[in-house]
C-alpha cells in the first residue's frame, strides 16, 4: 500500500494521523510525509502502519 492510499482509507475512516503515529510510535509529520510521498519509511515502521490497517479495516 502506498502512503496516498493509505491516506484515501485513513480519511475515509476519520481517523487522524496523530492517531497512526502514536500507534505506530513515531511522529505524526513521519505519517504526513509518507502519505505525501515525500520519504519512504523503513520497514519495521511500514509493519507497525499496515498492522494498524489491518487492526481498523
Amino acid at each position: 500500500m502506498t502512503g496516498k492510499e493509505f491516506r484515501r482509507w485513513r480519511r475515509s475512516l476519520e481517523i487522524s494521523q496523530q492517531v497512526v503515529a502514536d500507534y505506530a510510535e513515531c511522529n505524526k509529520s513521519t505519517i504526513c510525509r509518507w502519505e505525501k510521498e515525500q520519504i519512504k519509511i523503513y520497514p519495521d515502521l511500514y509493519s507497525k502502519v499496515m498492522d494498524f490497517y489491518k487492526n481498523h479495516k
